[in-house]
């Protein structure tokens, strides 16, 4: 019996040496896509994992690591490969239940001898803080008066450009929106560039008809066929304004 309490006291004794050392390395959440790797903190600085939700961020926003929280002010970075496939990252701090960003610097660091791109930001205080992650939807701009006549399909492979009000005429809520929309004169086949390197990632063609974005059939194939560029394509079944959703699949 007195050995077996030995055992336990050592345990504990571990245990407890386990909380005081710093753990300066803090893993981002299983299987991340967009943010595989470790948080990068200061040694002088405490940190530690924490979970938390994406709850009091905005809705464009993807929680793409778990949280760190942090004992006093430091530069924090970590590991963002969501950037070879144009999305954005920002770290926030949570801040009476609301996610508040704080400026974000994304780079390729190469200083390990392997390039990767790192997302890194000045933490001016303790406390809890994330990576999120949007889509980056280039929005063209248009003078007033000539929404009509301004010929710009942006990256679709046919189209005018025109703003949406998705305010008004909202997607369903799982999906995010990885377009311009484009207005078409006449059927015939749409494609947008869609980063299919990115791992499930899912990308779906939709029409607006009647306030309603309506699913139509979407393919993929690269254009031209040779060293081209990866796309989402649908046949547009009639003149209307088209969009290109998508979501990542777990």
């Amino acid at each position: 019996m007195k050995k077996v309490f030995s055992v336990l006291l050592v345990l504990v004794f571990v245990m407890g040496l386990s909380l005081v050392n710093v753990q300066f390395v803090v893993k981002a959440e299983m299987n991340s896509i967009f943010a595989p790797g470790d948080w990068q903190v200061p040694s002088s600085v405490k940190a530690k994992a924490v979970d938390v939700t994406a709850e009091g961020a905005p809705s464009y926003l993807k929680l793409v690591t778990n949280g760190i929280s942090i004992n006093a002010p430091a530069k924090i970075c970590h590991q963002f490969t969501g950037a070879q496939y144009d999305w954005v990252a920002e770290v926030r701090q949570l801040v009476d239940e609301t996610w508040v960003k704080v400026k974000t610097t994304t780079t390729l660091d190469n200083t390990s001898g392997e390039s990767y791109f790192k997302s890194c930001a000045q933490a001016n205080k303790a406390g809890t803080y994330a990576l999120f992650a949007y889509y980056h939807v280039a929005v063209a701009e248009v003078s007033p008066g000539n929404e009509d006549t301004y010929e710009n399909s942006d990256k679709w492979t046919r189209g005018t450009v025109t703003l949406l009000d998705m305010l008004n005429n909202p997607a369903p809520e799982w999906l995010d929106l990885y377009s311009n929309g484009i207005k078409v004169t006449s059927i015939g086949e749409i494609c947008h560039p869609f980063p299919s390197g990115v791992r499930n990632m899912v990308a779906e063609i939709r029409e607006l008809k009647s306030g309603v974005w309506t699913k139509i059939k979407t393919s993929f194939k690269y254009i031209p066929p040779i060293d081209g560029v990866y796309m989402a394509c649908a046949k547009a079944p009639e003149a209307g304004t088209y969009a290109l959703f998508g979501y990542v699949s777990h």
